[in-house]
């Protein structure tokens, strides 16, 4: 008896036996069982994840002898002719092959035409997308109405090039790339039944090289039972595949937390010597690098993640900078390893990168002069600190501070001692200082700011304002005004507006020398600073005014 390849020997022969798949199952089981058929069926998906083998097991649960069921015989004539590919009702197109129009009409002329032993006429079109426009457009009427005793099954690896008026027409189902876990499980299955010794290593390898194709897993199984002699053993797969016999990823991080580049060039001789699949290396190296920053990030008893003891070692010598720095170059080193003159000079390139780029350690910022608390001196002194003025002495750069007497206002229990005609003149009570108290807001705030207190007399208070300024106190702002002034002092106050060409000391001017005596206190300090002045020796820098901003507490 001739050899059958793996890959077809162990084609699915029911739904249950097809691998990665399950959402699919549930989804034709269903629709078999409930005798819900579309007349139109698209399965998606890149090679070997079971396109063609569902559209097989779905031709046999519709035509077997025994019934449209989720569950065929495999038993009888049609089930097994199926499966020989010797079933008269299932045509079989390759749409990469029959592109032409002709070919397409050529088909449809036997749509019309009754099953010749089955329940339905199957038409199974594989990379459908490989077909003209003009064929798609002779399908579209056929595949919308085709008669009771037609079915289409269209496979495509590619449905971005399909008419979105097919697509629109179908049942489209996306079989997804099969996990390396469930690849695995499948191949130890294979080799236990036929009987093959295997290294679970070796087996996952090959379910890795795979990258979600079983039909490709099955094909590199069967060449490593060609090579093996009757034991399937990690190293003879390695050499199968092109990998080096040792982990030279991880030798190669090792030898990064070590001070000198040699080790990293002896590594890089020895993939050489072993056949240069530096491609593989790298791979290997974005590998490690993923799992070492899964263990920094994540606990160790999390679920997600189980590293080796070596990665664990490596995630607590590297910070998480130096394993973001070595995969980004790892990354630009593997698309660029090609334009070097050779793929030793690429490779040996990307780990010096890695080595010189390697972040330096942390080191303390150096502190400003003008960032440190000025020191206490004594009054004989010939020198004293520069420091910033603090709110009560920038309030006070203008006038002489009142009386603490004069600084509270006068409440119920305490009437005020004055008589009819005692004016409390604006030298005894600061509106810097009264201001504040207010709680005022919004344009009432500004209008206020922009004011100075001339007198206050019984329930009269007068303020002086520019004409400027005299189109802000509305009544209501001023009727606001009022109203704060009342609750300060306890007693109904009328508001007079005295209008001046220029004010001395509002609380806007007020202010406004403030500003401007932190900014000349906070440019003299930073000239006057030693780590600036070398700054400005080693790199002739220059400072820019408008870049320097007190605090918000400063104001």
């Amino acid at each position: 008896m001739s050899y059958i390849a793996l890959a077809r020997k162990w084609r699915p022969r029911t739904f249950s036996q097809l691998v990665g798949q399950e959402h699919i199952n549930k989804a034709l089981i269903n629709s078999l069982n409930q005798q819900r058929l579309h007349h139109a069926y698209l399965f998606t998906g890149t090679r070997g994840v079971g396109k063609t083998s569902i559209a097989r097991l779905l031709a046999k649960a519709l035509n077997c002898e025994r019934g449209i069921s989720a569950e065929p015989c495999l038993q009888c004539d049609i089930c097994l002719s199926i499966e020989q590919g010797r079933f008269l009702d299932l045509i079989e197109i390759d749409g990469a092959s029959r592109t032409r129009v002709e070919d397409t009409r050529e088909i449809l002329e036997n749509v019309q035409y009754a099953p010749t032993n089955g329940r339905f006429k199957i038409y199974l079109i594989d990379e459908v997308h490989m077909l003209s426009q003009h064929s798609f457009n002779a399908l579209l009427k056929t595949l919308e109405e085709p008669p009771a005793h037609v079915k289409f099954i269209l496979a495509t690896t590619d449905p971005q090039k399909l008419p979105v008026t097919v697509l629109s027409r179908c049942l489209q189902f996306n079989l997804k790339p099969l996990q390396a876990e469930a690849i695995c499980q499948q191949l130890q299955l294979v080799l236990t039944d036929e009987a093959l010794p295997f290294e679970i290593h070796a087996v996952e390898l090959l379910a890795h090289a795979a990258q979600g194709s079983m039909r490709d897993a099955l094909s590199l199984l069967d060449q490593a039972i060609a090579s093996c002699d009757n034991n399937l053993c990690s190293n003879d797969v390695k050499t199968i595949l092109g990998h080096t016999q040792q982990d030279y990823a991880l030798q190669l991080l090792q030898a990064l937390t070590k001070p000198g580049p040699d080790e990293l060039i002896t590594i890089s001789k020895k993939i050489a010597a072993e056949g240069g699949n530096f491609h593989y290396v790298l791979d290997e190296l974005l590998s490690h690098l993923h799992q070492i920053t899964l263990s920094q990030h994540l606990p160790d008893n999390n679920s997600l993640i189980a590293p080796t003891a070596e990665i664990h070692a490596l995630g607590m010598q590297f910070t998480p900078e130096d394993i973001q720095l070595f995969y980004q170059i790892g990354l630009k080193g593997r698309d660029e390893i090609h334009l070097a003159p050779t793929l030793a000079i690429g490779f040996e390139m990307t780990l010096l990168r890695m080595y010189t780029f390697k972040p330096a350690p942390k080191s303390p910022i150096p502190t400003l002069s003008y960032q440190t608390e000025p020191k206490t001196t004594s009054t004989d002194s010939p020198t004293q600190a520069v420091s910033v003025p603090t709110q009560t002495q920038a309030d006070n750069l203008n006038q002489t501070p009142p009386p603490p007497e004069m600084l509270s206002p006068p409440h119920a229990s305490q009437p005020a001692a004055v008589d009819a005609g005692q004016v409390i003149m604006a030298r005894q009570e600061s509106w810097s200082q009264i201001l504040p108290q207010l709680k005022l807001s919004g344009l009432a705030l500004n209008a206020a700011e922009n004011a100075e207190l001339v007198s206050k007399t019984g329930a009269a208070l007068i303020l002086r304002i520019n004409k400027g300024h005299q189109s802000v106190f509305t009544k209501p702002v001023v009727g606001r005004i009022e109203q704060a002034l009342t609750a300060y002092y306890k007693e109904p106050v009328k508001l007079t507006l005295q209008c001046d060409e220029q004010l001395q000391s509002s609380p806007a001017q007020q202010k406004q020398i403030r500003h401007e005596k932190q900014q000349q206190d906070a440019e003299s300090a930073l000239q006057n600073d030693p780590f600036f002045q070398q700054l400005q020796q080693t790199f002739s820098a220059e400072l820019v005014k408008n870049s320097i901003t007190p605090l918000k507490n400063d104001l």
